[in-house]
């Protein structure tokens, strides 16, 4: 179960494992956020065809603001067949991977940190996704 944002706006600090089903519920809230989860979802797609078994989902998308720019987020390397795993993942501040998805997945787990704190040091919490857990 994904917790209810604290006075800021933001999940509690940590790091929140949903599956792709609770993820939609709670973030799937207007026509524009369902836009940008389509576009996550076809990265996740991606990701889980090359191995991939932990997605890092932060920034503004999982906060209650009602439209972000996009989603933010990072995936482990462990487990991913180098051969199947599509370039534009491993493209740093990839404008094409924004232009495809919607948003951008950094291919490094250790990013999940930076995800946690905004730009005042408050806390925030991060999802967890396994994209196994995709219909």
């Amino acid at each position: 179960m994904i917790p209810p944002f604290n006075d800021l706006g933001y999940l509690p600090g940590g790091i929140h494992e949903v599956t792709w089903a609770e993820f939609w519920e709670r973030f799937a809230a207007n026509a524009y956020r369902k836009q940008l989860l389509t576009g996550l979802r076809l990265a996740l797609g991606e990701l889980k065809q090359a191995g991939c078994c932990r997605v890092y989902i932060g920034g503004s998308f999982v906060t209650d603001k009602e439209k972000p720019n996009d989603y933010d987020g990072c995936f482990e390397l462990f487990g991913i067949d180098e051969d199947k795993i599509d370039p534009i993942f491993l493209i740093p501040d990839s404008q094409a991977q924004k232009d495809r998805f919607y948003g951008e997945l950094l291919p490094n787990s250790v990013m999940v940190g930076f995800f946690q704190n905004d730009i005042d040091g408050h806390s925030k919490g991060v999802i967890a996704l396994d994209p196994h857990t995709i219909p």
